[in-house]
């Protein structure tokens, strides 16, 4: 258990609590779930548009019905923790034990702010962020982990609007502009168009000035007198039920928030609007990275090599609207850790698999079972672990061409087995699970007489028994000489009576053949008959 003085005097000792819970998010992030971050824990403060991925990185989410585990699942007081304050709650936050409360930070420059300067607060740890650092930022050394990709659109209500259904991005900087006023201007019905904007300090904010800039061929764009610049970021409050507001907005958290009262214009009816993708950021300090012991645990979160880029941490950001960015290996800039935007968007798409089984048993007592595994973006990669019930009979056998096969021993008669596919990089894991038969052997018994008089067909009972099982032998009987088919008969409770045909006179060589049925592997049985 590693324990970490942040600053002299910070109180060690904690009541230990267990981190046991999977958190389903509601619009609010939680602040952590835990309690009261201790001396170990990483802090972290700032963006509203991530907070959400966040929290459901550090304490795990309910994503499409499964239960999927955080950074803190089995950690407790002591163990270093991952603790993310939402933006949204009471107005002061103590960010450790024993220590004074501060005002709760809100947006992605609040929280920078208190890694550096004359804000610096040692016990922020990270601090969330929707926008890249500014020149004064990267100047005081904080340093970037990019993790995920998220849209910024313009978004209108969800319940009643008078905006059109696609803005280009010309329209927006004219309604920022001031210059269009009435939504009938720009296709919309008639109505006052109030525009909206994110308090100072706000990550999106930031980053949408920077797209406004870039639309107005380079020059900024200075706000008219009716755009009003103090909306709580991502939030629907002004937006749900005033026909005629407009303001930036993150898709990623409009999917997760408040999907039925907030509308983006142009993404949801794909009519080619204006919109932007962005990289979404965790900010440290670059003296942290340096220390010898923050600098592993920062790692162990945020680098390409951490939980924050790993495939497990990839539901818990999707369950938060974005996607996940790809590490260096897969072509991307996930945990690469930079100080200036990142603009490699390339993203970790799920491979979702699907995983079927069949079975051969040709050896009595043997089966071989195989695992066909395709994947919805390309051939996985992976293995299977093959089970007979809750028993594992061959663990790990990888994929080849799509498949894996396994030759297992079992009794005779039906089984439920199973079979286990655990993905490697980003194929998810899937199972099959069937009722194979593993086949009886089997063994025939004839009844024909020794010889037959001239002229005389030989009648005879051939029955098959099937080793092992109850079951009775269904098929076809056929009594050969040589290749050739003297006569057959169909096996009623594993028993046929065939009459033979008048054989030439001498003694004949013969074979009872039946060829097996889904229950038994076939079998011979060679007599002989004199023909008088």
């Amino acid at each position: 258990m590693r324990v970490r003085s942040i600053v002299a005097g910070l109180a060690t000792t904690a009541v230990a609590v267990s981190v046991t819970g999977l958190v389903t998010l509601t619009p609010a992030s939680a602040d952590p779930a835990y309690g009261t971050p201790d001396a170990n824990d990483l802090v972290g403060v700032g963006s509203d548009t991530t907070e959400n991925a966040m929290d459901n990185v550090a304490n795990g989410v309910t994503y499409k019905g499964v239960d999927v585990p955080g950074y803190n699942a089995g950690l407790s007081a002591g163990d270093v923790r991952l603790a993310s304050f939402g933006t949204v709650g009471s107005a002061t936050i103590v960010l450790r034990q024993g220590h004074t409360a501060i005002n709760r930070p809100v947006g992605s420059g609040a929280g920078k702010a208190l890694l550096f300067g004359a804000g610096n607060n040692p016990d922020v740890s990270f601090a969330r962020s929707s926008s890249a650092l500014n020149g004064t930022e990267s100047a005081a050394g904080l340093q970037m982990f990019p993790f995920a990709v998220d849209t910024l659109g313009v978004a209108v209500s969800g319940n009643a609007t008078n905006a059109p259904a696609k803005l280009t991005g010309a329209q927006i900087v004219d309604i920022y502009k001031g210059v269009t006023t009435n939504w009938n201007e720009v296709g919309g019905s008639n109505g006052i168009i109030k525009p909206y904007v994110p308090q100072a300090g706000s990550g999106t904010r930031s980053f949408f000035e920077a797209q406004l800039t870039a639309l107005n061929s380079g020059t900024p764009v200075t706000y008219g007198a009716d755009v009003d610049q103090s909306m709580h970021e991502n939030t629907d409050d002004v937006l749900k039920n005033d026909p005629n507001a407009i303001a930036p907005f993150s898709l990623g958290k409009q999917q997760t928030l408040f999907p039925s009262t907030v509308r983006m214009e142009s993404l949801e009816n794909a009519n080619g609007g204006w919109s932007a993708q962005r990289a979404l950021y965790n900010v440290v300090r670059g003296t942290d990275l340096a220390d010898a012991t923050l600098g592993p645990e920062l790692n162990a979160v945020f680098s390409g090599t951490g939980f924050m880029c790993s495939p497990e941490a990839r539901p818990l950001i999707e369950a938060a609207g974005f996607k996940q960015l790809a590490t260096a290996g897969n072509g991307g800039a996930c945990g690469e850790v930079t100080n200036v935007a990142v603009s490699n968007f390339a993203s970790n798409e799920a491979n979702v698999t699907t995983t079927k089984l069949k079975g051969s048993s040709t050896k009595p007592g043997k089966i071989t079972l195989t695992a066909t595994v395709t994947g919805s973006t390309g051939a996985p990669s992976g293995s299977v672990s093959f089970f007979a019930g809750n028993t594992l009979l061959k663990a790990d056998v990888p994929l080849t061409s799509g498949q894996a096969v396994a030759t297992v021993s079992g009794t005779p008669g039906a089984h439920s087995y199973t079979a286990d596919f655990t993905g490697q990089g980003l194929a998810d894991p899937s199972t099959a699970t069937k009722s194979l038969f593993v086949k009886a052997g089997s063994s025939i018994t004839e009844s024909y007489p020794a010889s037959v008089a001239k002229g005389a067909r030989a009648n005879g009972t051939i029955t098959v028994k099937l080793s092992g099982v109850s079951d009775k032998a269904t098929g076809t009987v056929k009594v050969m000489r040589g290749k050739k088919t003297l006569a057959s008969g169909k096996l009623a409770k594993g028993k046929v009576t065939i009459k033979l045909p008048a054989l030439s006179k001498g003694k004949h060589s013969l074979t009872a053949s039946w060829g097996g049925d889904s229950h038994g592997i076939g079998s011979t049985k060679k007599f002989t008959i004199t023909q008088k």
